[in-house]
């Protein structure tokens, strides 16, 4: 035990000494490992705090909704092309009145358009609203149940009227009334939208943030006013995404099995042939949210890996060149008694302690740069402890494999070598 804590002191008395010595090319070889480490950590803490809101948010969401739409929505997100989409059809009005028919397994169904977000002048007179809407969206009168916002007492949903009569109605979140009706009750009352007028209907109760957008900077209107007012291709050729509600998580499977046999049937797809939409659980939403997150995690590891790897072969020449300049040190300490091991321990315990002191810088400013993304997101902080434990083993390893020709090399010097360099 005693052996091992001298061979810890010399070696940290070796590191620290050879720091003052050779402070730049030291922090050279220290900021190839934490540059890749750091770029790591970042990642994974920035990733770990979308995963944590994410699962958070689909907990607190109803599990038995899916969804029905041209494109994956989660692809779309991460900025996919969507070549393998251009021949799919847009989801059209029609198309959903006929699934609504058709359906007996679903309880619950809206069609919906939305601008997320969205920079829809809105104003009430001569005040306008400053903060940009989270969302601007049309849709049915199922939207609110389906989303779980709740109407404040006093407002009432979208009707079938308003949705017949293209109906001016606008249903607001909260943000929008603190802004534009500070001091009274915005039910009543008329709002603008891009100039039009449109009378607000309903109030919904605070639903908080998500990702750092506001769930509550939102308005509502009916899906046929909106694409009467704000659709720009047209009642017929406007893209729906279909949300849907099963009676019980039990019944999901089968309301979603039902629902795809139903919209195969409408679009006349032939048997054997791929679908022309996407249709998802929330569940199968965040499984797809993992596959990015984790496409994203090897691109960067093999970034980070690329800087390590540079960063190792740094350690390994550091140590060379301590090794040259040690020659008499070395032999003087073999002439006094030192075994190899001593010599071999000490030189490998040095590169270890200069990759994992390296790792620890680089832990600390990704942990940093990661929380300050999501301190700006207003999420809590974390700490993805896996990786942190990840990098110190990595750094370790990095210190192992690339000390050990110096450490081999150092313990196999002759003391007469020393001899040479007097």
């Amino acid at each position: 035990m005693n052996r091992i804590l001298n061979y810890l002191r010399d070696a940290i008395g070796g590191v620290l000494f050879y720091f003052g010595q050779t402070k730049l090319r030291t922090a050279l070889t220290l900021l190839g490992i934490t540059v890749g480490v750091s770029s790591i950590i970042a990642i994974m803490t920035v990733l770990t705090t979308f995963e944590k809101t994410a699962n958070g948010l689909v907990s607190e969401m109803k599990t038995n909704l899916f969804y029905i739409t041209k494109d994956n929505p989660i692809e779309i997100s991460f900025g996919g092309d969507g070549r393998g989409s251009r021949n799919k059809p847009p989801i059209t009005w029609s198309e959903y009145e006929q699934l609504k028919r058709s359906l007996t397994l679903t309880t619950s169904m809206a069609a919906a358009v939305a601008e997320e977000p969205s920079d829809r002048t809105i104003s009430v007179g001569k005040n306008e609203l400053k903060n940009r809407l989270s969302s601007f969206w049309g849709s049915d009168g199922d939207m609110l149940s389906i989303n779980q916002y709740e109407i404040v007492e006093g407002g009432r949903n979208l009707f079938k009227t308003d949705m017949d009569n293209s109906s001016r109605v606008a249903i607001i979140g909260s943000d929008v009334k603190d802004e534009l009706f500070p001091y009274s009750d915005p039910v009543g009352q008329t709002i603008k939208i891009d100039n039009i007028p449109f009378e607000v209907i309903a109030l919904t109760e605070p639903k908080g943030e998500m990702l750092g957008q506001s769930m509550d900077a939102m308005i509502g209107i009916p899906i046929s006013t909106y694409l009467k007012y704000f659709g720009s291709r047209g009642h017929k050729r406007t893209d729906l995404l279909l949300m849907l509600e099963s009676e019980s998580i039990e019944t999901l499977d089968a309301a979603t099995d039902e629902a795809v046999g139903v919209f195969r049937a409408i679009r006349k797809i032939p048997p054997g042939e791929d679908n022309n939409f996407y249709i998802a659980t929330n569940d199968q939403l965040m499984d797809t949210f993992g596959e990015f997150t984790g496409y994203i995690t090897i691109f960067i590891g093999l970034i980070a890996g690329i800087s390590l790897l540079v960063a190792g072969i740094g350690i390994a020449n550091i140590m060379l060149v301590s090794l040259t300049e040690r020659i008499k040190e070395i032999g003087i300490r073999k002439a006094l008694g030192a075994r190899k091991v001593d010599i071999f321990l000490q030189f490998l315990i040095e590169a270890i302690l200069i990759s994992i002191i390296g790792g620890i810088v680089g832990i600390i400013l990704g942990l940093s740069f990661g929380n300050i993304v999501a301190l700006f997101l207003e999420q809590d902080p974390v700490i993805p402890f896996d990786w942190v434990f990840y990098s110190i083993q990595i750094c370790a390893s990095m210190g192992i494999i690339f000390g050990l020709y110096p450490a081999i090399k150092a313990s196999n010097l002759n003391p007469i070598d020393s001899m040479r360099y007097e």
